[in-house]
């Protein structure tokens, strides 16, 4: 029986659970398969099954072509041996949409993972286990703050890989009324719009308003610093979603996504949903000024690279705080026997001899990785603002 463990979301996010997965395990390398178990438009899943299928047969195909012998023969029994839990990433039954296995060759643990959010279909062997799809999903369905205020409570959870949290509860304070000074007797429902009484009740409806929105805001802040968010979804309808958001005095660095929808009467998978439908569209235009502040720190006067061999070069030195690279260009290069990353046809220097590396675009992740730096794929960015860079570019410390 092949040792088998699951891989949690909460482990994904620790500092060093991508950098440990792809180290490789054995000689032999790592299996990775990527499932989009998308059960809308294939309930039965059958299509995604086939899919799978015929990227497991080329995948044979390919090695069997390249040698040796033996790897071939090592994935194919692989293969064979675990037959029942590749299945089972097609299977209706199971949970979650994007799925993953990663089989090594050798001895060694097999690893499975499962999210709500979606993995693009991928077979891949390599020394280590593929990272890539983990490392896009990561990014967007990072840890994020979710705020719905009505007013009658304030609901806080927390947003992860497409997933919804409950953390606190924030109720108004319930202030008996003091004693209120009536209007002129004997007059009348219109007169009295606008009596002492009237106003003093008015007054006091604003003033405990206003200590819940602060209330409220003080507890969303200290949520926000406990837990690393970068960004909160507030909805509290046409009436509280700004003042709630004026409420909300910080932590620095917060983005807030404003939300005039009242969404405090859907139930917990419509609201899941939606909420992650604005995660992805905020996602999105964070993506664009990503690519766009890298680009500009080039070739203006902040710190930054552009291009593959700027891009190695600062990963040798350790001057990556911020790694932006497009997923669907294979980079390609050398590494020297001091370690050392090279872009494309750099040449050697003369005491380290360069082995080459298909697979550079690993190598350069590691690196990132390794020296702390944070990783953001960015499909189609080698078609946008870094088309001369290749789609590579980078923030650096310094």
């Amino acid at each position: 029986m092949d040792p088998m463990a699951d891989l949690t979301t909460d482990e994904l996010f620790a500092p060093d659970a991508l950098l440990d997965l792809s180290r490789p395990t054995t000689d032999a390398g790592v299996l990775s398969i990527y499932v989009d178990a998308d059960s809308r438009a294939d309930p039965g899943l059958q299509g995604a099954a086939i899919d799978l299928k015929n990227r497991l047969a080329q995948l044979e195909r390919n090695i069997a072509a390249d040698g040796p012998p033996e790897r071939a023969r090592a994935l194919r029994d692989r293969v064979e041996r675990l037959a029942p839990e590749i299945e089972r990433l097609t299977s209706p039954q199971e949970r979650g949409r994007g799925r993953a296995l990663f089989v090594p060759l050798g001895d060694g643990q097999v690893i499975r993972f499962s999210s709500q959010m979606p993995l693009v279909n991928r077979v891949v062997l390599d020394a280590g286990a593929f990272v890539h799809p983990l490392l896009e999903l990561l990014d967007e369905g990072r840890p994020a703050g979710v705020l719905l205020v009505s007013h009658d409570e304030a609901r806080l959870l927390e947003w992860r890989l497409g997933e919804l949290h409950p953390l606190e509860r924030v109720e108004p304070d319930v202030i008996e009324a003091p004693h209120e000074r009536s209007g002129p007797v004997g007059s009348s429902p219109v007169d009295r719009r606008g009596t002492p009484k009237r106003e003093q009740r008015q007054a006091r409806d604003r003033d405990q308003a206003l200590r819940f929105l602060d209330r409220v805001g003080a507890t969303a802040s200290r949520l926000a610093s406990e837990h690393g968010w970068e960004r909160m979804l507030i909805s509290g309808g046409d009436r509280l979603t700004e003042p709630m958001a004026a409420a909300l005095n910080g932590p620095p660095g917060v983005m807030l996504i404003r939300d005039p929808r009242v969404l405090t009467g859907l139930d917990h998978a419509s609201l899941s949903a939606t909420v992650t439908e604005s995660m992805h569209a905020q996602h999105d235009a964070y993506e664009a000024r990503l690519v766009d502040d890298a680009r500009q720190a080039a070739l203006g006067p902040g710190a930054g690279a552009l291009g593959l061999s700027e891009v190695a070069g600062a990963l040798n030195e350790g001057r990556v705080t911020h790694l932006v690279y497009d997923p669907e260009i294979r980079y390609q290069g050398a590494i020297g026997t001091d370690g050392r990353l090279h872009a494309g046809d750099e040449a050697a220097p003369a005491d380290s001899p360069l082995v080459p590396e298909p697979r550079l675009t690993e190598r350069l992740v590691e690196r990132a990785l390794e020296t702390g730096a944070r990783v953001t794929p960015v499909e189609g960015a080698a078609a946008g603002p870094l088309a001369e860079a290749a789609g590579i570019a980078a923030l650096l410390r310094w």
